[in-house]
């Protein structure tokens, strides 16, 4: 993989100081959550973020993780779904607890878990871990109550390149030649029995916390909605680089029986989809002012590279 890593999407970027002029929101916004309350800066501290800008507060003897929403928001997430499927999360017990959400702004307030590990690509890999994670997901597709909406992969590739024209960027060379060639995976995938169930769709390891007492939790429920769990095991693959070890650990973990038809090439399906809209999404931001270097263009390059491996699949079956 090249130098930058495929977890970036939580990572770049990552420094402590607050601007004075995104302090001063920052302020404002509490004072809002606790009114009456003297929140000052020396409460605040940066703890990182890419999509979003994350801070921990301080505050009467409690922690808790604020978000402000990063450039570009707007017109990618809906926070009325957010804030409803992730209070389902709370109620799995797998996204801490929220205190706070404001669907307008998407501003939000949780818990801080004290001492807790937030995952990387190598510790997410470790069998201990990846027993949790499949425990996570057999909960969350299992939900009793569906989530508020159905994230399709195919209508989201559609809404970013209708954003990337709006904000008057460009896509990747070679993407008007490409995009139909990702759209026709759609009648591929129906055929292929591709279902739908409560689902978080963003595997990043850093949304992976485990807690001191060894519990293990999902957060940042953004881009979570009703879709096929193959899809949450692409983006799982992807955004740590499973070895094909990893892979088959966790997928037996989740089937410990038998597969669901056709999982693996529904997974590169999906892998396919999720590298094509996390490029879309790259320009997106980009054309708003951040800079991810290599980032989006590896992830068109893997996406390109994928579809030959499946086409690849079809003349050898052929």
């Amino acid at each position: 993989m090249d130098g930058m890593g495929l977890s970036a999407r939580c990572k770049m970027n990552e420094t402590n100081v607050i601007p004075p002029s995104q302090l001063e929101r920052l302020l404002r916004y509490l004072g809002e959550i606790f009114p009456g309350k003297d929140v000052t800066a020396a409460d605040i501290v940066r703890i990182g973020g890419m999509s979003n800008k994350n801070f921990r507060i301080g505050f009467e003897g409690k922690q808790y993780v604020f978000r402000l929403p990063g450039n570009g928001s707007e017109g990618m997430v809906d926070r009325a779904n957010e804030e409803y499927n992730a209070r389902i999360g709370c109620r799995l017990g797998v996204n801490p607890a929220i205190r706070y959400f404001d669907r307008r702004t998407g501003v939000k307030l949780s818990d801080f878990m004290e001492n807790a590990v937030t995952m990387d690509a190598e510790t997410i890999q470790r069998p201990e871990i990846l027993l949790k994670v499949a425990a996570i997901y057999d909960r969350i597709h299992h939900a009793p109550e569906p989530l508020n909406n159905t994230f399709n992969l195919f209508e989201e590739i559609e809404k970013y390149d209708r954003l990337i024209r709006k904000n008057q960027a460009v896509m990747y060379p070679g993407w008007d030649g490409f995009k139909p060639c990702v759209m026709g995976l759609e009648q591929r995938l129906s055929r292929l029995g591709a279902e739908l169930c409560p689902c978080h769709n963003d595997a990043v390891p850093e949304n992976f916390i485990q807690a001191a007492d060894g519990t293990l939790y999902l957060i940042d429920w953004e881009y979570s909605g009703m879709n096929d769990p193959m899809a949450d095991y692409a983006a799982l693959f992807l955004e740590s680089d499973f070895s094909e070890a990893s892979r088959e650990f966790f997928l037996n973990a989740c089937y410990p029986d038998s597969r669901p038809p056709h999982a693996e090439e529904r997974i590169l399906c999906y892998e396919i989809l999720w590298d094509t809209l996390w490029a879309q999404w790259t320009v997106i931001k980009e054309a708003c002012g951040d800079d991810f270097g290599d980032y989006g263009i590896h992830r068109f390059r893997r996406a390109r590279k994928n579809y030959e491996s499946l086409k690849r699949q079809d003349h050898e079956i052929h």
